[in-house]
């Protein structure tokens, strides 16, 4: 797998989860107040920690280039 072929599959994957995001408010009748806050922060948090993945990825090459000197 290429360095954008990663990229695009984390940005595929967050995209996924604002997506959920986005419509968990809709099923807050059938899950209840507290499991939506759970689901909310546990997306949040799981699209941060993707987030620093991307940045730390797009990183790499940098620190490649350097150790290769």
């Amino acid at each position: 797998m290429t360095l954008e072929e990663g990229l695009e599959l984390i940005e595929n994957y967050k995209k996924g989860l604002q997506k959920f995001l986005e419509t968990l408010p809709e099923q807050s009748v059938q899950l209840g107040s507290d499991m939506i806050k759970t689901l909310t922060m546990n997306s949040k948090n799981e699209i941060a920690n993707l987030e620093a993945i991307e940045k730390a990825l797009k990183r790499q090459p940098k620190y490649e280039s350097g150790l290769s000197s």
